[in-house]
């Protein structure tokens, strides 16, 4: 095992990180954002279950054409063909289908381990500082928990990683063939994740300040703009516009005004935490050196520019920076190691660095299991669960007048919900008479955000469906309760209460 081991590094470096990822993908369920879910999960399941195209003939995106849409339709029509492989061999349910889904992204998760682990192996020299650079990819507290997410972020990011280290190779031999891969995978950064474009953008100017030569940057810029052209043909096949989605999004984003109130230099200090302080100051003082600079400037050069545009932007978002930890990760590692190869060292006295570093790696080992077990949104998914399982399905009444979220209703199966939500207390005054009825609903669910709600809701419902009774309660998870603590205005617990009709016979008792 010890003979492998030293023979195969990066193998075990990887078979390490996937392990991980793969627990994470088992235990890590749910979703961190709406637009985790609402705009690619259920988008992709919705084709499954109705078809890709809409009246008009063009690819359907639930009630609109994707004419209108500002994604590019890449991601969503990847996780289309994972769905329809497992609806293939019979798996039709969303959250069976997601642990599949969550086990591919795992896999694809590896690339900043792979690309991290070379690019330091081949500036270093050593196998040992590679080792450590695979090993802080794979085992970082929040990777393997962003990793198997459907995070267009986090894939962006994954992708335009592996471009960084043909670039690296470049430099090596100057054979075309890098440029080219380099160019193929910075366009499905972009093609991902469309502001993948700040970091792009400054490469092929720095290849050709770097090389002295045009030849390259053209090469580059070649590659790319292909990889553009094509986005924008498969938006005309899709929508019948090219380029459709790209000039969607460029009018979308364009003076696009703040949604959330920010603290300055947001971006910077959301890095400094990820990489936890006060360690994390160190390398990012070290890779301020001119010196350092010089000898990765496209890195830096790129890095720097997609956190200064988002800086610049609008619309801040500490998620914006997900796609630029790879690089960033990296970028600590050389810091670290241009420092300790120029100097010997990398502070003096050595304490410096190895007390916050100890503590970093400790915080990180505490974390780690932590955030790879996280389920976010259980509380509105695993009742929805629950009814998928049952046979005949109920009809359901959703009562939710205090959170602003969509019920990921995919989750209760493939045949839709028999249901109806109350996302406003007037919109209970407006059910239909046949909704209002005593035997309108046979479950009826609520999601309670402070103390007093619960009783609240049931008193509102026994005036119109009679008295009630308990039938089970769905825990919040951890993660939604440290988030409620965090942001109790924009984040709910989400924990749901389910009742049937006291005149009712058991429906769905656990």
């Amino acid at each position: 095992m010890k003979r492998y081991i030293e023979s195969h590094p990066l193998q075990c470096v990887l078979i390490v990180a996937l392990l991980v990822r793969l627990l994470a993908a088992i235990f890590s369920q749910g979703y961190i954002h709406s637009d985790d879910h609402f705009d690619t999960i259920d988008v992709s399941y919705d084709w499954v279950r109705n078809g890709l195209w809409g009246e008009d003939g063009h690819l359907r995106w639930k009630n609109e054409s994707a004419a209108g849409v500002g994604r590019f339709p890449l991601y969503t029509l990847s996780l289309y063909a994972i769905m329809k492989g497992c609806q293939g061999v019979g798996i039709t349910a969303l959250d069976r289908m997601m642990y599949v889904i969550r086990v591919i992204h795992a896999l694809l998760s590896l690339l900043p381990v792979w690309a991290i682990f070379l690019i330091t192996r081949k500036v270093t020299g050593k196998i040992s500082w590679a080792v450590w650079g695979g090993l802080a990819a794979g085992l970082h507290f929040a990777l393997p928990f962003l990793g198997v997410r459907n995070l267009i972020e986090m894939v962006g990011g994954e992708f335009w990683i592996a471009a960084i280290w043909f670039l690296y190779r470049y430099s090596d031999d100057n054979q075309a063939r890098w440029l080219f891969w380099a160019a193929v995978f910075s366009g499905l950064a972009w093609m991902i994740r469309f502001q993948m474009a700040f970091a792009v953008a400054p490469a092929p100017f720095i290849l050709w300040y770097q090389t002295r030569r045009l030849q390259p940057a053209v090469w580059f810029s070649l590659g790319v703009a292909g990889m553009i052209l094509l986005s924008g043909l498969v938006d005309l096949y899709f929508s019948g516009v090219f380029a459709a989605s790209t000039l969607n999004n460029l009018r979308i984003n364009t003076g696009l005004s703040a949604r959330y109130d920010t603290i300055p230099f947001l971006y910077p200090l959301v890095l400094l935490v990820f990489f936890i302080p006060p360690f994390s100051f160190i390398p990012a003082i070290l890779a301020f050196r001119p010196g350092f600079w010089k000898r990765h400037l496209l890195l830096c050069t790129t890095t720097a520019v997609f956190i200064a545009a988002h800086m610049l932007h609008g619309n801040q978002q500490e998620r914006f920076m997900i796609p630029i930890v790879p690089a960033c990760l990296l970028i600590v590692i050389l810091a670290l190691w241009d420092r300790y190869h120029t100097r010997g060292h990398i502070l003096r006295p050595a304490w410096l660095v190895t007390v916050p570093a100890g503590l970093a790696i400790i915080a990180n080992l505490y974390l780690l299991p932590w955030t790879t077990t996280a389920y976010p949104h259980k509380g509105l998914i695993e009742p929805l669960i629950w009814l998928e399982r049952m046979d005949p399905k109920p009809r359901v009444l959703l009562v939710q007048p205090d959170i602003r979220n969509w019920m990921p209703v995919n989750y209760a199966g493939f045949e839709e919900l028999r249901r109806k939500s109350v996302r406003t207390w007037p919109q209970i005054d407006t059910l239909r008479p046949e909704e209002q009825g005593p035997k309108a609903f046979d479950l009826f669910i609520l999601y309670p955000v402070k103390g007093g709600d619960r009783q609240r809701y049931l008193d509102s419902l026994n005036v119109r469906y009679g008295p009630m009774t308990p039938v089970t309660k769905f825990e919040s998870s951890w993660y939604d309760r440290m988030m409620h603590r965090l942001n109790p205005r924009h984040y709910a617990a989400y924990e749901a209460w389910v009742y049937r009709r006291a005149d009712e016979d058991a429906v769905g008792e656990r």
